[in-house]
């Protein structure tokens, strides 16, 4: 196992966390009470021990939450306690891509380039020469930790992984068992893994017959929070236990706190033979500078993956690092299934937020109502306005019939841009099936996104899909804020979600080649290992020399010589 030399550490400068909740790990032999114990000793709201990664692992793993108390303060007191090896903040990584830019396999060039579209000829993963030999991962599972996937997207139904009562995965974000994305990120990478090959539509993935787990990590943001992560890694460390053979991990998503806790999670995978796949980064770093996490842990299962562009040079945003990036895969331009929703006029919801005609708006008792409708960089915007310590919301001032859209992926649409304190002001989101009688919070967020905006997309669970749905959008503002100008909202709906195709950026894309390559390698070698093969048989290319630690690209068709008998 991996120790650390502290039980806690200064949480680094610009790092996201989730304030008052941490994640601790306890010393080999503490006892089976030091987690109650420790949680009552702060006065913990909730507390969650991670019982499947406890006993991979040897210790004690626990969620922490205490509402009200300062993070530092939090893992400072829980750091403290003699039986506790970490305690950490939880942290908030990013997937790593970029806005979006069979029928579309000629423009998938990672998979086969021919270099009629600009690029080098040969510059791709040469599928077509390992689907000569195997194109299907039979009886392997992999598990995607990212923002859920399109459970309709008719690329991908037939390859998702369901249990015995017809569900596919699980969604950690909202504790539930319908990871359904509302971002579109992991829907793009579970099409470059495993989307359904020679059928007729769309895109192939790398496998083209392959199980896959969308598990949910991600919001619709694209913000990863560690808690969820590690609830992930737990989650798949019991579907192994109970014979399902997950043989790889997909992670496209990262950030530069190093965290302990997840160190020794990813390593618990390591223990049941499970590999990890991880994406470098996009921000053009040398990770052997500033390293990249999860990517840069030193462990054996760990796959680290740099994005090349279609000339077979690194792309431009890609991190790197000659000593802690294994080998690189194309990222660029790459084309894949995705989900998305853009409001507009005949869903069953939809407001130009020309005017606050269609919406009521107030505040609680001692707070001041902003809310106003006006424009912002041009664009029509509802504006919340800002004051310090207060509370206002804002919902639509009829209900919203859902009662037709059972089963359908329907989510609340708008685009936003955040002028908040970050840790100190939230937007939350909460949802009624009862025209407001009765309201529970979705979603939370505390960021500032600069004056830029950015897309969210809440998923609406069938038990909200009712005649009297509303939905309520919430400013809650700390003290020190004096001056900011709150939230402005774009034109908003409520409406289905599109099962559809799109090209992104990202190392995020590159990632999945390898994990599609390493399913179909364990499948064709189950005495191997999967890491060895990939790594042992890359294409050495010249612009990646020092780059890498390999200094390749990956291929498919070398992983299985046909003198083995396929």
């Amino acid at each position: 196992m991996i120790s650390s030399g502290c039980a806690f550490a200064s949480i680094p400068e610009g790092a996201e966390y989730v304030p008052g909740e941490a994640l601790v790990m306890f010393k080999t032999g503490a006892s089976s009470s030091s987690a109650s114990l420790a949680a009552a000793s702060v006065n913990a709201s909730d507390h969650r021990v991670f019982a499947a990664l406890s006993r991979t692992v040897g210790k004690q793993v626990m969620l922490v939450r205490s509402p009200g108390t300062a993070t530092e303060e939090l893992i400072a007191r829980l750091g403290s306690m003699p039986d506790v090896e970490a305690a950490e903040p939880n942290y908030i990584r990013r997937v790593f891509a970029t806005v979006p830019n069979d029928t579309y396999f000629g423009n998938q060039w990672g998979l086969s380039n021919t270099g009629s579209s600009g690029g080098v000829r040969g510059a791709d993963v040469s599928a077509p020469d390992g689907w000569d030999i195997r194109n299907a991962a039979h009886g392997k599972v992999v598990a995607i930790l990212d923002t859920g996937a399109d459970l309709s997207h008719p690329d991908l139904a037939a390859n998702l992984w369901t249990d015995g009562s017809g569900k596919s995965g699980y969604d950690f974000v909202n504790n539930d068992d319908d990871p359904e994305d509302d971002n579109g990120h992991g829907t793009h990478v579970a099409g470059i893994i495993g989307a359904v090959g020679n059928n007729g539509l769309g895109v192939s993935g790398v496998a083209w017959n392959v199980k896959m787990i969308p598990l949910k990590i991600g919001d619709g943001v694209g913000r990863v929070f560690t808690s969820a992560e590690i609830a992930a890694m737990d989650w798949i460390l019991e579907k192994k236990d109970a014979g399902v053979d997950i043989a790889v991990v997909n992670g496209s998503y990262g950030g530069y706190a190093s965290s302990l806790v997840q160190q020794n999670a990813i390593s618990g995978l390591a223990n049941k033979g499970i590999i990890f796949v991880a994406a470098a980064g996009n921000e053009s770093n040398n990770n052997d500078l500033m390293p990249s996490y999860p990517a840069c842990y030193d462990l054996p299962n760990i796959i680290s993956v740099a994005a090349t562009d279609k000339y077979d040079t690194l792309a431009d945003f890609s991190n790197f690092g000659k000593n802690t990036v294994h080998l690189a895969a194309p990222g660029e331009g790459i084309l894949s299934s995705y989900t998305s929703y853009t409001p507009s006029a005949g869903d069953p919801f939809f407001d130009d937020v020309s005017d606050i005609a269609r919406w009521i708006h107030g505040a609680e008792e001692g707070s001041v109502d902003g809310w106003s409708a006006g424009t912002f960089d041009s664009r029509p915007v509802l504006m919340s306005g800002y004051e310090t310590d207060n509370t206002s919301w804002i919902l639509p001032k009829d209900a919203i019939d859902l009662s037709g859209t059972l089963e359908e992926p329907i989510v609340l649409g708008f685009p936003a841009a955040l002028d908040i304190m970050e840790g100190e002001d939230f937007l939350r989101v909460y949802f009624s099936s009862d025209n407001g009688a009765a309201w529970t919070e979705v979603y939370e967020i505390s960021a500032n996104t600069d004056y830029y905006f950015i897309d969210f997309r809440i998923s609406v669970p069938d038990s909200f899909k009712t005649r009297e749905f509303l939905f309520k959008i919430e400013l809650e503002t700390g003290s020190t804020g004096a001056g900011l100008n709150g939230i402005m909202m774009g034109e908003t709906g409520v409406g289905g979600a599109e099962s559809l195709y799109s090209s992104l950026d990202g190392t995020s894309m590159a990632a999945p080649f390898v994990t599609g390559a390493v399913a179909l390698a364990a499948s064709q070698f189950p005495d191997q290992s999967p890491r060895t093969r990939v790594l042992e048989n890359v294409d050495t290319i010249d612009s990646l020399k020092n780059l890498t630690i390999t200094g390749g690209r990956l291929p498919t068709s070398p992983f299985f010589p046909r003198k083995q008998g396929f």
